[in-house]
This record gives structure tokens, sequence and C-alpha cells, in this order.
């Protein structure tokens, strides 16, 4: 039955045609077939790979504007399944062989990126030999769809991507970029369909993960409020993405909240999940793009190259360097107030500005604004601080100001109980 649907396969194209229609009755007889309502309990779960991000036998998609490192994210994706290293702090469910198909980048520059990550995360070549497979788009185009003028689609490549996945046992294949990867209309639903489900028929057929990589479509776009719909080109491609991830650059503001001088801002990267259609969003994500030298300093060029790499970051928590003896000080100030009458404001702005609860948190943690204002709102979100209603004497209204809930205070440990 394989070689009839690889036979159907290559007659399929974005639009219907007679030969395709007479081949699949001949060939694949279509039947109402009763549902087997199967035991849940005998029903395989999904396999996945890296996270929930990589699954296989589904089409995966990374979208991110130009330069922000959603290649270097893609490589490290492969490096860790082939080594079977959590190196992204994302579970390896299964290692397996990869194959990173870099069709932009000519073989020397694929090569520093591999030895960077290599040297950053510490994996031994023996690690990945044998078990991760890089091409290079340089030394051979890779077309897996093509369109001459208005004749149905053709897959030149697919057969022999598919074979090569099936011969090294690949059980991720990247194509970076996908754009690189076809030759048809971006903006074209049929056609973006078409490449899309060339991709996924390979999954299928291997059993293999696929993950495409992606741009924005403006280069100004930044950001998860934009989810997958950020991708460049028609809609059917991140309709048939089952997962779909959005790489954005750090914004100043995060970079504020966060801690991470304007100097360093530009290493910090965001993965939001934009689409997860067979497991719940996830939280978001940093990574950090760390430089590192390859240590192959030639008399031309004596400093060698330097080389970005990603590894996962996290953000230093602002309550890390205090105890819960600072953190309940600070908490009597709030409850205290401001003085004559007035209660700290949940808020800055307006003329609460002189009374705003994060100053006594900037003043006694010192922590910037930006942290101080995130540092509130989640002490309000718990419970510990409380919105109150209070009587304003002077301006004769009524304000909201903020109250302290003493039975959510942070523990002060006894030092009776942890002395030894």
């Amino acid at each position: 039955m394989d070689a009839d649907w690889d036979a159907y396969a290559r007659l399929s194209g974005p639009a219907p045609s007679p030969k395709r229609e007479a081949f699949a009755a001949a060939v694949i007889p279509l039947l109402a077939r009763a549902a087997p309502l199967p035991d849940p309990a005998a029903i395989p779960p999904r396999e996945w790979l890296l996270g929930t991000r990589l699954v296989r036998r589904f089409v995966s998609l990374l979208v991110a504007p130009g330069g922000v490192g959603k290649s270097a994210l893609a490589l490290a994706s492969a490096a860790s399944l082939a080594a079977g290293r959590n190196i992204l702090d994302e579970h390896v469910h299964h290692s397996v062989p990869t194959w990173v198909l870099n069709l932009e980048d000519p073989a020397d520059e694929a090569h520093r990126r591999l030895a960077a990550l290599m040297r950053l995360h510490g994996i031994a070549d023996a690690e990945l030999a044998g078990r991760l497979f890089l091409h290079h788009g340089r030394e051979r185009r890779v077309v897996l769809a093509e369109q001459d003028g208005f004749g149905p689609v053709a897959y030149p490549d697919r057969d022999a991507v598919r074979e090569e996945a099936r011969a090294h046992g690949i059980g991720l294949i990247v194509v970076d970029p996908f754009v690189k990867s076809h030759a048809l209309q971006e903006n074209d639903n049929g056609q973006m369909d078409a490449a899309a489900t060339a991709w996924a028929e390979i999954a299928d057929a291997t059993g293999a993960a696929v993950l495409l990589v992606h741009h924005t479509r403006k280069a100004g776009a930044n950001g998860p409020d934009l989810g997958a719909e950020a991708a460049r080109g028609a809609k059917s491609l991140t309709d048939a993405a089952r997962s779909a991830g959005i790489l954005s650059a750090m914004t100043p503001a995060e970079a504020e909240q966060l801690g991470v001088s304007p100097a360093e801002r530009w290493r910090h990267v965001r993965l939001d999940d934009a689409k997860a259609n067979l497991a719940p969003l996830a939280a978001a994500r940093w990574f950090r793009l760390a430089t590192v030298a390859l240590g192959n300093a030639t008399p031309a060029y004596p400093h060698g190259d330097q080389v970005a790499a990603i590894e996962p970051w996290r953000p230093a928590s602002p309550w890390a360097a205090h105890s819960p003896a600072d953190l309940n000080r600070v908490l009597d100030q709030i409850a205290a107030g401001p003085g004559h009458g007035f209660l700290y404001a949940p808020n800055r702005r307006g003329r609460v500005q002189s009374r705003w609860a994060g100053d006594v948190l900037m003043q006694r943690l010192g922590v910037n604004e930006a942290q101080a204002a995130a540092l509130v709102e989640t002490w309000l979100r718990s419970g510990l601080l409380t919105r109150k209603s209070y009587r304003d004497l002077d301006q004769r209204r009524w304000r909201t100001g903020v109250a302290v809930d003493n039975s959510r205070r942070p523990d002060i440990p006894n030092p009776k109980e942890t002395a030894p």
C-alpha cells in the first residue's frame, strides 16, 4: 500500500485533476468505515520528542524576525535530541538522529554555529557523531515543491528527502528557512498548503518531527501578541502546523523589569507558544545568545571567530537577595501607610505618585520602578496586598489604597527550630 500511496501522492497538487481522481478511485477507494471505538487506555500516546514543541509525524513552526536567533534555537533543538541532552531546559523524551537542512548559509558558517553551540554546552564530538546530519543549501538546493506557470505543483525533492530520512532513522528534520525549500507563491493559500502538506507527508512517512523555520510578515513585527499570524505569507502555512513558536527580541520595557542592561538586551530572546493544537499553551521562556570564541585565530585574523550560540536564561528574581525578615519590614511600612491617614496606593498615577506602594520597595529593596510595579502586582494577585477604600479627610473623597493581609506574610524561621 505504501508504494500505491507514494504513486498517488506524486499526482497530488493544490487542485484536483481527472488523472488524480481516477488514480485515487482505483487504488485508494473511498469507504465509510465504522469508528473502532477503542479503549482509551489502549491508544498509544503522542510521541513527543522535545518538550511539547516537537512531536513525531507532525509539522511545527518557529517564527521570528531576522537576526533574533531562530536558527540558533533550531540548531540547538536538533543537537539536544541528537545528543540526548537537555541543553534548552526542555525535556528530551527520546534521543533521535536529526537532520538540519540549512538552506541559506555556506558550509563553513553552519560549522561555526555548531562548533560554538558544542563549546558552550560542553557537547563532545562522540555525542553527535553519526547522529546529527547537516545539509548546506549553497552546495545543493532542496526544492520540495515548485510550479511551472499554471501547471500542477511538482515535488522534485520530496522522495529524496523521505528516503534519506528513512535510511538514517532521522527523528527530526529542521528546514531553515522554509522559504528556501519551495518555489511557490508565499501569499497563495493553495500553494502554501501544498508545500506544508508535502512536509507533513514526509513527517508521516518517516515518523519524524519536522520543524519549519520561518520569518515574520514585517521586519518590525515583534512580540507574542501577534500570535501565529505573525508568520509571513499565506495563513494556510500556520493552519497546517500543529504547533507554532514565536521568537521575539526582549523589549526595552522587559529589560527594565527583568534587570537587564540596555547593552545586554539584544542577547535576550523570548519564546512564546502561538499555537498548540496537541498540548496546552506553555508559559513564555527566555533564552540568551552567548558569544563563543572558537579559538581559530590565524596570523591574518589574530582574534579568530566570535559566534553566537543559544542557552536557556531565567531572569534573576528581585526576591532572591532578600530574606523573609526584609520583606516583612517592607510590609510593615506599607501597612503603616505614608502618614496623615493615607494608605499607600496600588498604582503610580496622578496625585498618588508620592505615596505609591512601589516606592517603598524601591527604597528598601533597591529594585527599579518596573520591578517594583511587578512585585506590587504579584502581591495583589496573591492576596498578600488587598485594595481597600478609605476616606481622604482633606479632600473629602474616597480613595483606594492597599492593606496587608497578615495571614499571607512570608514566614520567618524560628531560630530554635532551625538550630542544629
